[in-house]
């Protein structure tokens, strides 16, 4: 028992260590150093007393007034101990893994599956171009524990210390009320043939309520909602993909096995968090499908259900149709990994081995910027 708990520790360490070595060390890779390396060049050290004041104020830049007060803080200490901007993205990733440690040994019964599935399914967006948004979300799956215990202050105050970190956090305040609540078969049935039909006819109900709110308050909102619905880039859906086909019988596959992945969990509260979660990834990817730009925001907040379900579909099956599992998730992440990384911005560089310099970078991103702005098909 003893050799197996440290071949245990060992895969741990492992998945951990290559983790942290592939994305803390990772060079300029897709946009977001076009935000994060400006605004760590304008963050000013703690003994700079009126460029703190300046920073916090937002006179310095007007983009600094989107930025979040957690994460000026968080980019203040870190520019206190260097003024390397890959430091910022070195304690991110060790941040990150530390968050995802936790959640894995936590809940998932096989931990570098977990790992695996957290890269299948949005965790390379999470870490290359989500450097904000990834502590709300951590932050969040932390915060799990206080909705299976009951335990609303310890919840709304982790939740809202991602809140100073990403407004999205927002959205993880209601769910405190329902998520360890069984939804009844009639609304998660229901809802996912609604959202079928209103995916596949691209029935759009959401742009019309957009442009009414718009008009209502008139001037620049007005206009707001109408180049946004107008605008392909943020305006249209992703039609039938191998996105839409993988969602459709998972969805499937996973509330078949609900009663046999409860028994492998044995809490009906932990149970219901990660079937909720599943649910409202997938109706929100089906309700949302007309504003392709909302389906990458809000499914990305609850895209951690992935990570521990289907470890538990693995656990159910015999050996051979693991051997199938394997084979399928294989190709299946082979070809998201291709599908998704084949852009220039995203040609990987270690700083560690490489020499990336951010004037080739930022030369990449003018070039290719039609490209990585252009819709998705």
């Amino acid at each position: 028992m003893k050799k197996n708990d440290g071949n245990i520790t060992i895969i741990r360490y492992v998945c951990m260590l290559v983790f942290f070595v592939f994305f803390g060390f990772r060079g300029y890779l897709d946009t977001d150093f076009v935000v994060y390396y400006p605004i760590y060049e304008a963050t000013p050290t703690l003994s700079d007393t009126q460029g703190v004041l300046k920073f916090f104020s937002g006179l310095n830049e007007d983009y600094l007034l989107k930025v979040e007060p957690g994460f000026k803080v968080f980019a203040i200490l870190l520019k206190s101990i260097s003024e390397d901007y890959f430091f910022l993205q070195i304690v991110s990733s060790l941040i990150d893994v530390i968050f995802l440690n936790y959640f894995f040994k936590k809940y998932s019964p096989q931990y570098a599956l977990g790992f695996i599935m957290f890269l299948i399914f949005s965790g390379l967006i999470i870490e290359f171009n989500l450097l904000r948004n990834s502590k709300a979300i951590f932050i969040f799956i932390y915060s799990l524990q206080f909705i299976k215990d009951r335990n609303p202050v310890k919840y709304f105050i982790c939740n809202g210390i991602g809140l100073l970190f990403h407004s999205s956090a927002i959205f993880y305040f209601p769910l405190y009320f329902f998520l360890h609540k069984k939804f009844a078969p009639q609304l998660v049935w229901g809802a996912f043939i609604l959202g079928n039909v209103l995916y596949l006819g691209q029935i759009k109900f959401i742009t019309p309520m957009v442009v009414a709110i718009g008009d209502f308050f008139g001037g620049v909102y007005s206009l707001m909602a109408e180049a946004y619905s107008k605008d392909s880039l943020y305006s249209t859906g992703y039609g039938i993909t191998m996105g839409y086909i993988e969602k459709f019988f998972t969805f499937i596959l996973f509330y078949y096995s609900y009663n046999k992945v409860g028994e492998k969990i044995k809490d009906e509260k932990t149970l219901n968090i990660f079937f909720n979660l599943f649910f409202i990834f997938t109706v929100t990817y089906l309700f949302l499908s007309e504003y392709a730009v909302l389906i990458d925001r809000m499914t990305t907040l609850f895209v951690m259900s992935y990570w521990i379900l289907y470890p538990y579909i693995y656990t159910l099956l015999e050996r051979m149709f693991k051997l199938i599992f394997a084979f399928i998730l294989f190709l299946f992440g082979t070809y998201k990994m291709i599908n998704s990384n084949n852009n220039i911005i995203r040609k990987y560089e270690n700083i560690l081995w490489d020499k990336p310099t951010i004037t080739r970078a930022y030369y990449i991103i003018n070039k290719h910027l039609d490209k990585v702005l252009s819709p998705k098909k």
